[in-house]
């Protein structure tokens, strides 16, 4: 019944009894990713919406038929939309373009937010380096009183809402969404005026596309993490994910990891009429250390561990890789830190 707490789960547990019945079976690894059996066709189901990958036609239809028994349903066979993204297939050149159309404009409608009359190339600010220092400092955090109730919610709308537009199609907001995110507990008005930078870089920038297209490339990560660069003594782990081309299938590469040191070339976010190289996902701001000093030796250790967590999580993206490709390659791993590597 529509409604209740748990009409959810009910619902979803009866599609997955119907599904398995018919050959049907969701990945362990990957929960909302679907294969059959034997038939060459697998596809993502988010709450009622299904993304599709076939290999004939009667192999979709197959899915339609188990669908048509219990429910009413839409096709779109064209595959122009789904979970709010547009996608522009181009089938000569193997590629698929991905991008959300009127998804800025209407956000900043929305949040009454013009065009700034100067271009803001940059999504959040930045702290200038002290050049001839022995050691560069992140500001120190000024007093400042908490702002109204009001403004607090305006700022988690902006929040909310461009996140699912950075993580679909544009990476590189999601640092500037991650350090503001991390000071909701208490805004200030340096947080609202952060916010207010953050829409006119939202404001200035081209509309996003992302492009995949058919390539040999195996995925690879870079992994890094910066010490004591963020205020209150933390610091910020990361990685960026992208594709390179294979290479020889070495014994270490069957074991496992392989450790890099040079910087293979990828490709990632492409805007229309400029490209930006090297982007695939960006990085995260993580807090790894209580220790409130600006130097805390005991902490360094803490920063190696964390270099390492961009492999732990891209495992994830490979295992779904494999459930739909059987290459077995293992991804290559640059990281700096010999003890990341010994992690």
């Amino acid at each position: 019944m529509y409604g209740l707490p748990q009409a959810g789960i009910l619902a979803q547990e009866l599609l997955e009894k119907r599904l398995n019945a018919a050959g049907y079976k969701q990945s362990l690894n990957t929960p909302g990713l679907w294969t059959h059996q034997w038939r060459p066709i697998c596809f993502t189901l988010v709450v009622d919406d299904f993304g599709v990958k076939y290999v004939g036609k009667q192999h979709a239809e197959h899915l339609v038929s188990v669908i048509e028994e219990h429910y009413q349903y839409t096709t779109d066979w064209e595959g122009k939309r789904y979970l709010g993204l547009t996608f522009d297939w181009d089938y000569d050149e193997r590629k698929v373009h991905l991008s959300m159309p009127e998804y800025i404009p209407n956000a900043l409608k929305r949040f009454r937010h013009d065009r700034p009359k100067r271009p803001q190339n940059q999504p959040h600010v930045h702290t200038p380096p002290n050049y001839g220092a022995k050691a560069q400092y992140t500001e120190q955090e000024k007093e400042e009183p908490e702002v109204s109730g009001e403004t607090k919610k305006f700022i988690q709308q902006v929040l909310g809402t461009f996140l699912y537009y950075a993580r679909a199609v544009d990476s590189t907001m999601l640092v500037a969404l991650s350090a503001i995110a991390s000071k909701q507990a208490r805004t200030t008005a340096t947080t609202l005026h952060k916010v207010n930078l953050f829409l006119d870089y939202a404001a200035t920038q081209e509309e996003a596309i992302l492009t995949y297209h058919v390539s040999d490339m195996v995925l690879a990560v870079h992994s890094d993490a910066s010490y004591l660069s963020e205020k209150q003594a933390r610091s910020r782990a990361g990685g960026h994910f992208f594709y390179v081309k294979q290479h020889s299938r070495s014994t270490e590469q069957r074991s496992g990891f392989e450790h890099r040191t040079d910087h293979p070339r990828g490709h990632g976010i492409c805007r229309r009429g400029r490209n930006r190289s090297h982007v695939h996902q960006c990085t995260r701001s993580r807090a790894h250390t209580k220790n409130a000093q600006r130097n805390g030796p005991q902490s360094a250790p803490n920063t190696d561990a964390n270099r390492q967590h961009s492999s732990t999580r891209c495992c994830d993206q490979q295992r779904t890789t494999e459930t739909h490709q059987s290459n077995g390659y293992a991804f290559p791993l640059v990281t700096r830190s010999f003890g990341a590597k010994t992690i």
